[in-house]
């Protein structure tokens, strides 16, 4: 008898435990982005909340929490994980942090689950300002930059994406910028406008508003880091193209740490291939120039997985 009672409650239990996760999300989702307003991250989660909300009746707020490359938002989800309803949204940028030691509490892939890939940019970009007396393009830049060793100076964020985009192109190129811890992607376009700096690593898509033909024409984009030029800007031409193979993409995903139940985990990978097709969403992302895409968990873990080991190999130099 007592064995039948035992048995019937951990029936009762589990039949809860699968009608409480049947019914996630019950209440508002959390977006935590290790970001401030005005940047690509930002923006991407805001877009991502509203397709989620139009589609599924979701209620998804984004929250910001810069500090530490990400560290802060990693660390306060960890702490306080509220299983199922907060969830980290950042990108790429968290491999080359990681490697160079600035994550000194967790381990991304080995204390977060990753719930999907809801977008990949090709944007990635060397931009500079157009009244630049001294390049206009990448050939002339790797001319100049020869010619004056360590006089052209390249704005990034150190431990960000745009330090390895640096890295990779200096040993393609064969040449050495100054490089420059000029902040977040919005105090980098400052910077550039007051031509404080030479070049910036941004994505083309931030930016657009100061592109010839499309906005004022005050900045000049030297190149994409993609294998082909962008479907929605096509009169942008690849560094591949002007002979320097520096390819990469930026993507963005959302992490949970690993106490989430993987259901809650499959649920909201569920969602993310429904917003695919989300109308506001597809126009979001035309004009940002970004791609939206759907992996599985599994398929968001190994592509994660191999972008690390891809950037390790450029940064190995660089890693203690």
């Amino acid at each position: 008898m007592k064995k039948f009672l035992t048995l019937a409650l951990a029936i009762v239990m589990a039949l809860a435990c699968v009608s409480a996760l049947a019914e996630w999300p019950e209440r508002a989702i959390e977006l935590i982005v290790p970001a401030n307003p005005g940047g690509d991250t930002d923006a991407n989660a805001r877009a991502l909340a509203a397709a989620l909300n139009e589609t599924l009746g979701w209620n998804v707020i984004v929250s910001n929490m810069a500090g530490g490359s990400g560290a802060v938002s990693f660390e306060d989800v960890l702490s306080n994980p509220d299983d199922g309803y907060r969830f980290v949204f950042y990108h790429s940028g968290a491999c080359i942090t990681q490697m160079m030691g600035m994550y000194e509490e967790f381990n991304v892939l080995d204390d977060f689950k990753l719930a999907g890939m809801p977008f990949l940019d090709y944007s990635n970009a060397f931009v500079i300002n157009s009244a630049n007396p001294n390049f206009s393009d990448i050939p002339s830049l790797v001319e100049y930059m020869k010619a004056n060793p360590g006089a052209v100076s390249f704005a990034t964020e150190t431990g960000s994406f745009t330090h390895l985009h640096v890295v990779a192109f200096q040993e393609a190129a064969g040449v050495e910028f100054n490089i420059v811890d000029a902040g977040t992607a919005a105090q980098k376009t400052t910077e550039l406008l007051g031509q404080r700096l030479d070049v910036i690593g941004t994505q083309a898509g931030l930016v657009r508003d100061y592109l010839p033909e499309i906005g004022t024409g005050e900045f000049t984009c030297l190149g994409i880091l993609a294998d082909e030029r962008l479907e929605s800007a096509p009169q942008i031409p690849t560094l591949k193209e002007q002979g320097y193979e520096v390819v990469f993409s930026k993507f963005f995903y959302l992490a949970a740490p690993n106490s989430v139940d993987d259901s809650i985990l499959t649920a909201m990978n569920e969602g993310l291939a429904k917003v695919v097709e989300n109308e506001g969403l597809k126009e979001y992302a035309k004009n940002q120039w970004v791609n939206i895409s759907s992996m599985t968990p599994e398929e968001t873990e190994a592509y994660y997985a191999e972008q690390y080991n891809t950037y390790a190999g450029f940064l190995a130099d660089y890693i203690e």
